[in-house]
């Protein structure tokens, strides 16, 4: 099953009222980092069965430097109330955040990793977590290892910068998580979560009534 998430730009309290009006979406990812703040906790632990949040660091993508004490102490709480967060794997060993039934996350945004490489920087976060999660730029040789990584049990590949459509297809071999803007991009190649939603429910009724379609 693929999740469809719509992300959302934080950039002050009054932005977490749209979550309302995204909850047509499987998840709302809460990009936290676009402000300089970190909100408090009451209005997102309202909708914690719906939402992702996430404080992506600058070096993989992340549009303001939230300092990391902060940061790792935010996390630790929203895991003590339960709330799903998305945190890199580098700092999740770093600062010791609790990653079980949590989305640990890694983005090469200016090349293609090897596929031991990647492999060693998520193996501790295998069994334990929600979900893995690469993003990687798509220069040569990317498609070759997101499909590898797709070999991964629990795990969400997209590419970077590239036709929207290939993060569909994508999904369609196996990613779990596919993401979509709710008005405004958070990464390069992202199609509304509207749209997202509108293909996938097209392929899926597709796949029902003729199966052979998308199985071959």
């Amino acid at each position: 099953m693929t999740f469809v998430v719509a992300s959302l730009p934080i950039r002050s309290e009054k932005d977490l009222d749209k979550i309302t009006l995204l909850l047509d979406a499987d998840f709302v990812e809460l990009r936290l980092d676009y402000s300089t703040f970190l909100p408090e906790l009451q209005v997102i632990e309202r909708y914690k069965d719906k939402v992702i949040v996430t404080i992506r660091d600058v070096d993989e993508g992340g549009i303001n430097k939230i300092d990391p004490e902060l940061k790792a102490k935010y996390l630790i709480e929203l895991n003590k109330r339960n709330i799903l967060y998305d945190v890199e794997a580098k700092f999740a060993k770093k600062y010791s955040i609790p990653t079980n039934n949590k989305i640990v996350s890694i983005h090469y945004l200016d090349r293609v990793p090897s596929y031991s490489e990647v492999y060693e920087s998520l193996r501790d976060f295998i069994k334990e977590s929600f979900l893995l999660k690469v993003a990687v730029i798509g220069k040569d040789g990317y498609k070759e290892l997101l499909s590898k990584l797709l070999e991964l049990e629990k795990i969400a590949v997209m590419p970077i910068g590239v036709n929207p459509l290939e993060r569909i297809a994508f999904s369609i071999l196996g990613s779990k998580l596919v993401y979509g803007h709710a008005g405004e991009e958070t990464a390069k190649g992202q199609l509304h979560y509207k749209v997202v939603k509108q293909i996938l429910d097209y392929l899926t009724s597709i796949s029902i009534s003729s199966p052979s379609i998308l199985t071959g």
